[in-house]
């Protein structure tokens, strides 16, 4: 099953190398580490398009692994991603191997800034939408919350949330972005471009409206445990009368989530 050259699998085959992984140099640089597990490679995958949290999957082996992700993500187009980024860091790690050419993370993934989003819903004070913008450093580059009065169905809510956090974002000037969601509803018609004529339809064909002012735009499904920071902000949306934005920064208190968030990257 060894077949890709990593060090690690070089050596079990009776050659004479030193096994360490050129990048990050602390572990025998084995498949599932060069591609998956090293820090190096952690920081590409959340950083990417699909906004990977390695350490959320379970598997000691690239194949158990990759077992445990497909249990979350079955769209064929994420998936399509996935190799595609797979295939660049096995590049990447082979331009540093022969080529001594080391090329920045940021810039390999500078392609989207991410979009998290999350709705509260109380009985008595209505719905709160949150969202946050990072850039490909995983710098906060807008955050907002707003309250709204009135009652609606949860799935509702986190259409709702998406479609003011993206409004907010395209205002600030960005338009290429990725946007991440814990309902899996609500990913799941994005992806598939599907509008049904509900009212949670109707939010979603704003949502897809919106997306046309977007230079490139893709959607990303999350577990809630890697959407905390848009969670906490639409808490706190209870707190406000009236719309908040704050650029390149987060209120007081949801601070610590974003370096809980950052803590996942590196650990």
């Amino acid at each position: 099953m060894n077949v890709v050259a990593a060090r690690g699998s070089l050596a079990q085959r009776g050659m004479q190398l030193d096994t360490i992984c050129p990048l990050c140099g602390n572990s025998v640089e084995s498949i599932f580490h060069m591609l998956i597990s090293c820090e190096d490679a952690k920081r590409i995958w959340y950083l990417s398009p699909l906004r990977l949290l390695v350490d959320y999957y379970e598997g000691n082996s690239f194949r158990e692994w990759c077992c445990s992700v497909r249990k979350s993500h079955k769209d064929p187009s994420w998936w399509n991603l996935f190799w595609s980024i797979l295939w660049g860091v096995w590049l990447r790690r082979n331009a540093w191997v022969f080529e001594g050419r080391k090329r920045d993370v940021a810039a390999s993934s500078s392609w989207h800034d991410q979009i998290n989003t999350d709705a509260a819903v109380s009985s008595t004070l209505g719905v709160g939408p949150g969202g946050v913008m990072r850039d490909t450093e995983g710098d906060v580059v807008v955050s907002t919350c707003l309250r709204w009065s009135g009652k609606v169905e949860a799935d509702v809510a986190e259409a709702l949330a998406m479609r003011h956090a993206l409004a907010i974002t395209l205002d600030s000037g960005f338009n290429r972005v990725c946007l991440e969601t814990d309902c899996l509803k609500l990913h799941n018609h994005l992806v598939k471009g599907r509008a049904p004529p509900t009212e949670f339809g109707l939010v979603v064909n704003d949502i897809l409206h919106l997306t046309l002012r977007c230079q490139v735009c893709s959607f990303s499904f999350v577990k809630r445990a890697g959407n905390r920071v848009a969670h906490e902000l639409a808490k706190l949306s209870f707190s406000f009368d009236d719309l908040r934005v704050w650029m390149e920064e987060v209120p007081l208190g949801i601070s610590n989530f974003v370096m809980d968030d950052m803590k996942l990257l590196f650990d």
